[in-house]
């Protein structure tokens, strides 16, 4: 029988644990072990690893560790595709691991896998085939291993905030013959979504009950910034007893240094190897560079050699890391017999996971209190009073989520529960509510915190907080609201809709107002700089125009020309504008559009004769559509085959963003192009930025083999993000402050103003 047994709180928890027989407690780790442990001696508690790795010694049978698999398959993998890039190979690795912890079964991925680069479709086959050819055990084939064995008792899975989907069947299987029982949080279970991992093992819906918030009253002291440790070394004189909680989930020693250490514990991870990673490969790869190729015996002899020398001189970490590589090396003789810079990729990231983990701790005789994070709040003896502190520069509860296509996350959720990180933050709201709630308890956050965090808003929903007097005399910063009585209500009508104004609402409604309802230019006429917008757009022009006027485009880039070009358009702009520049000045930004332009020029070059280009085309206007987009092209070049590239220029990888954020719509310039431009027939070879101060930033250019493919499945979803942005500007009425993320402040014309999503004091 496989049960879910609901618990309100850590002490309702002891109480069932303590209730009768206790089998096997299994736990996702050995902190959630040890907490478990401490409060309950007499368990007999164990992690999951563990309790795997035993059931497999039993049946004869060895669990390949992720570095293992990782050297054997970039061997293989290296084989079949010897002119590809290591990046692809650690996209392709980490995708298969990721998909093998959904389903054992290949053919139940065949839908996700129409979404995917052919490649890396390859790739992933490649992989699958040669585990199952050679027997190999990884982590997500041991859970069906184990559930295979009959050596089984009843066990509790407690702890867990994700279980896989090849985990939930592990479990649906043992428990036909055994009784299986996963504990999990109620108040954690209320905020979940019914495809939530912990909903594929119950039938009871995920129903929230407002009479189940914790509510109260809470100590609050406001902190200026950068102050904390003065502020928790006067807090620990009067409750020296108190343990600190920090609110972040992965404290780093720096964290920890807000606070005196006198007579505490902590303990924090210390990386104290890669230095040492980075000195060795360097050394590596400048004699790689001129061999070419290091054969493997010579490859063996050199960190021999290097290994002897750095016992004599008493570099262990250096010795360790040679060791490290030497195995590194002889894994992958198995398959290879020479190294190549693609190995030494994949050797730097091997030996960085076989490293030592190391830790720092505290050595105290009296330890009056412990500082922790959140990560640490698992089963902890809540007993001891607390203080939890939150500062802007500790990270709070941010979770990386990786953002999949609809029709990908489609596929995987009809196999297995998608993990998701806003239930880790319920779980981490869980646990320091159950802190907060206390009547001892404290909190000190940092000014701003409370407005610019919705994390935070939302954990303290509930409480009433109550000013904290710590008996120090400081000044906060009282923020005054400038701008909402200066924001007429809508809805506005607009006639049309540019990429940047589109781009615009969507970061932030109040930065759309100032930007095109009342427009605010907060730039004096008469400057003594060109802004960044105004330098952008000379090296726009300088570009167009040398491809313009110079009859030779597919030629090498003719050097007199292009200054005579560049200081036609840069002459033209200082006597039409309002500009009072120095000398210095002059040469600055003259020598940016000079270089800036030259990368785009020769890059352009380089592509048309690649591409076999019959035209190159500059500020295309976008013609009339079902959406009233509006706006012009930079950069379209023709093909022969009738196809066409589109390259939007950006001065830096900051104005463009990141692939990643294009791909998850957070920016929709690009998108907005190629849906007019699909309205107009134009059948797309390849898109992307061109970022004119780094040619070598080529993570900016979508090109697959398969674009039109890639464009079907994510057009769909960039047209509905365009609509929908669309339909509530025509709609809006309070264009309230709500950036997306901070850096969407960073160029707001009424950045200064602006409360940020908070509210006033």
């Amino acid at each position: 029988m496989l049960e879910v047994i609901f618990f309100e709180s850590n002490q309702d928890l002891l109480e069932q644990l303590k209730a009768g027989n206790t089998p096997l407690i299994i736990c996702p780790s050995p902190k959630v072990a040890d907490n478990l442990r401490s409060l309950v001696p007499e368990l007999e508690v164990i992690t999951i690893s563990k309790w795997i790795s035993d059931h497999l010694k039993k049946l004869g049978l060895k669990r390949s560790r992720k570095s293992e698999l990782m050297i054997k398959l970039s061997a293989v993998w290296k084989h079949y595709f010897p002119n590809e890039k290591t990046a692809l190979f650690l996209e392709a690795f980490e995708l298969f691991t990721e998909l093998r912890s959904y389903t054992l079964n290949l053919e139940l991925l065949a839908e996700f896998f129409k979404e995917l680069d052919e490649v890396i479709v390859k790739s992933v086959l490649v992989f699958w085939t040669y585990l199952d050819q050679e027997k190999i055990i990884d982590e997500h084939l041991s859970y069906k291993k184990v559930a295979e064995s009959k050596l089984h008792r009843a066990m509790w899975f407690i702890g867990f905030k994700h279980m896989s989907g090849v985990q939930i069947d592990m479990l649906k299987v043992l428990s036909e013959e055994y009784e299986v029982e996963v504990f999990f949080p109620r108040p954690v279970f209320q905020e979940s979504l019914p495809n939530d991992w912990i909903g594929w093992m119950t039938e009871e819906e995920p129903k929230k009950s407002v009479d189940n918030d914790l509510k109260g009253n809470i100590r609050v002291a406001v902190l200026p910034k950068g102050k904390a440790n003065i502020i928790l070394k006067k807090f620990f004189e009067t409750h020296s007893n108190y343990d600190l909680v920090l609110a972040s989930t992965q404290a780093s020693l720096v964290s920890f240094q807000e606070a005196q250490k006198e007579k505490s514990f902590f303990k924090t991870s210390e990386d104290l190897f890669t230095v040492e990673i980075e000195i060795l490969f360097i050394e590596l790869k400048k004699i790689l560079k001129e061999k070419k190729q290091i054969n493997i015996d010579e490859m063996l002899g050199m960190l021999l050699a290097k290994k002897i020398e750095a016992s004599k001189k008493g570099e262990y970490r250096k010795y360790k890391i040679i060791e490290l590589t030497e195995i590194a090396v002889k894994d992958y003789s198995e398959f290879q017999t020479s190294i190549d810079s693609f190995a030494f990729d994949i050797f730097q990231v091997i030996i960085r996971l076989n490293a030592p983990r190391v830790s720092l701790l505290s050595l105290e005789k009296n330890i009056e209190r412990s500082f922790l994070d959140v990560s640490d709040l698992d089963f902890r003896d809540d007993e001891k009073p607390t203080v939890l502190l939150a500062t802007g520069s500790m990270g709070g509860f941010r979770a990386n989520e990786k953002i999949l296509s609809e029709a990908m996350t489609k596929a995987l959720r009809s196999i297995g529960p998608i993990k998701r990180a806003g239930l880790d933050f319920h779980f981490h709201k869980y646990e320091l509510l159950s802190i907060l709630a206390k009547k001892e308890a404290a909190l000190l956050i940092e000014e701003q915190v409370l407005e610019t965090d919705l994390s935070w808003r939302e954990i303290l929903k509930n409480f009433e907080a109550v000013d904290f007097d710590l008996g120090i005399k400081y000044s906060i910063k009282k923020i005054q609201d400038y701008l909402t009585p200066k924001r007429k209500t809508g809805p506005f009508v607009q006639k049309n809709y540019s990429a940047s104004k589109l781009q615009a609402f969507i970061d932030c409604p109040q930065k759309f107002y100032f930007s095109y309802i009342d427009k605010i230019d907060n730039r004096p006429e008469e400057r003594a700089s060109l802004s960044p917008d105004e330098l952008g757009n000379l090296e726009h022009e300088i570009i167009a125009s040398y491809f313009d006027k110079n009859p030779n485009k597919s030629d090498e880039i003719d050097l007199s020309f292009h200054r005579k070009i560049c200081l036609e358009v840069f002459n033209s702009h200082l006597t039409t504008g309002k500009l009072i520049l120095s000398e210095t000045e002059k040469a600055r930004a003259y020598n940016e559009i000079m270089h800036y332009s030259w990368n785009g020029i020769v890059y352009l070059i380089d592509l048309m004769k690649v591409k076999n280009s019959r035209s190159i085309k500059f500020e295309v206007q976008l013609n009339s559509n079902p959406w009233n987009l509006v706006g012009s092209v930079d950069c379209i070049l023709e093909l022969n085959d009738n196809k066409i590239i589109v390259i939007d220029f950006k001065r830096s990888s900051a104005a463009a963003g990141t692939k990643t954020e294009t791909m998850e719509f957070r920016k929709i310039q690009m998108w907005v192009y190629l849906l007019a431009l699909r309205n107009q027939g134009f059948e797309i070879e390849s898109f992307g930025y061109l970022n004119l101060s780094d040619l070598a930033d080529t993570n900016l250019i979508f090109e697959t083999d398969d674009t039109q493919k890639l464009l079907s499945s994510s057009m769909a979803t960039a047209q509905e993000i365009i609509v929908k942005a669309i339909n509530d500007i025509q709609q809006i009425i309070d264009y309230i402050p709500a950036p997306r993320e901070s850096k969407v402040c960073h160029y707001c014309s009424v950045n200064l103003f602006c409360l940020k999503g908070g509210s006033c004091e």
